[in-house]
């Protein structure tokens, strides 16, 4: 499992942090992404949601952890 800490980056970095986190990955790996934008809670479902990648949202006070799990080939 990867982690990545978004924490503090404003739209649209953690997006593009995701997307390029995602391409050095295999199918079934999992990441961790950790932010406290909340554009970044629907932006990256989103853009998941586009990829086919399966993921879960995480509420923790400011902070939320998306959970994604990357789609087999």
């Amino acid at each position: 499992m990867r982690v990545l800490d978004v924490r503090g980056e404003i739209c649209p970095v953690p997006l593009v942090k995701c997307v390029n986190e995602i391409k050095k990955m295999k199918a079934g790996e999992v990441l961790k992404v950790i932010s406290d934008h909340p554009p970044a809670k629907k932006s990256i479902p989103m853009e998941m949601d586009a990829q086919g990648h399966s993921y879960t949202i995480e509420e923790n006070g400011a902070e939320f952890i998306i959970t994604i799990t990357l789609k087999g080939k």
